[in-house]
């Protein structure tokens, strides 16, 4: 995904600002990167459908319904979710986003030592999901 649909790289700083990760590290590395990991995908550097995949998925707009956000705050990645920094998404019940004081996937954790921010994302989004299945109804539908 990061390579032909979403390309959100996390890249090294301008020369302007004080720097822990490589300067090196840049969307052409990224590129570069995405052929050396998947040849037989990308035979030459891909350039990510971002526009394409917000037209699909309305980028910040996204509004689906049944759909249960869990972010971390000490996520890496978390710029490029509905809990970025200024972005003010609402959280709704149709379809609500929960922050713990976690890192990237540190929700899907489940047996070591989890922190309590977390273990309340995944209580609720537990919670969230047994309403919606019983809310299911089999389709009228006959098969083939």
């Amino acid at each position: 995904m990061v390579c032909n649909q979403i390309g959100f790289w996390q890249d090294g700083p301008r020369y302007s600002h004080p720097a822990i990760v490589s300067r090196i590290i840049d969307p052409t590395y990224h590129q570069r990167q995405c052929v050396n990991m998947f040849p037989n995908v990308f035979a030459s550097p891909p350039h990510p459908t971002t526009a394409k995949t917000n037209m699909i998925y309305t980028g910040w707009n996204v509004d689906v319904e049944r759909l249960f956000f869990a972010n971390g705050l000490r996520d890496p990645w978390r710029d490029a979710t509905v809990s970025a920094d200024g972005l003010y998404k609402p959280s709704t019940p149709r379809m609500p986003i929960y922050e713990g004081d976690g890192f990237h996937c540190s929700d899907m954790d489940t047996v070591n030592g989890i922190d309590p921010t977390i273990a309340a994302v995944q209580e609720t989004a537990l919670e969230y999901m047994a309403e919606w299945l019983a809310e299911w109804k089999p389709s009228t539908l006959e098969s083939p």
